[in-house]
């Protein structure tokens, strides 16, 4: 609706700009140049400020901030299926290592996984 607005507005400018130069020696070219495109876009804006067009919204759209804190939780507090990338969500892939320097946090990856991914299975961590 509004692209088509633009459009129309546009053609309307430049119709208004050849009726203003025709009197112009024909070696002219008329061009859109950036002031007939903001010209168009405010006569544009005026238009549908008058009309009272809105613009759709609701839940399909945009949700407020509450349903969406509530989706984000459903769905991270799901429990991932023992053959998906998330196996090991509730089954950190990870250990301490204790060294005379302090503890670290390994974490492992690849192959590595596999003993934690069947702790996961074991302990129903996953589906």
């Amino acid at each position: 609706m509004t692209v088509m607005g633009l459009c129309l507005a546009g053609w309307q400018a430049m119709a208004q700009e050849l009726e203003e130069h025709k009197d112009a020696p024909p070696g002219l070219s008329l061009r859109l140049t950036d002031e007939v495109i903001s010209k168009a876009v405010r006569e544009t804006l005026a238009e549908e400020g008058r009309t009272g067009v809105k613009r759709e919204s609701g839940k399909a759209l945009s949700a407020d901030a509450a349903y969406q804190k509530f989706e984000r939780g459903f769905s991270e507090a799901q429990k991932p299926g023992c053959f998906g990338p998330n196996a090991t969500k509730f089954q950190p892939s990870r250990t301490v290592v204790n060294t005379p320097l302090g503890k670290f946090n390994v974490g492992l990856g690849g192959i590595f996984v596999l003993p934690f991914w069947a702790a996961a299975i074991v302990r129903g961590k996953c589906n």
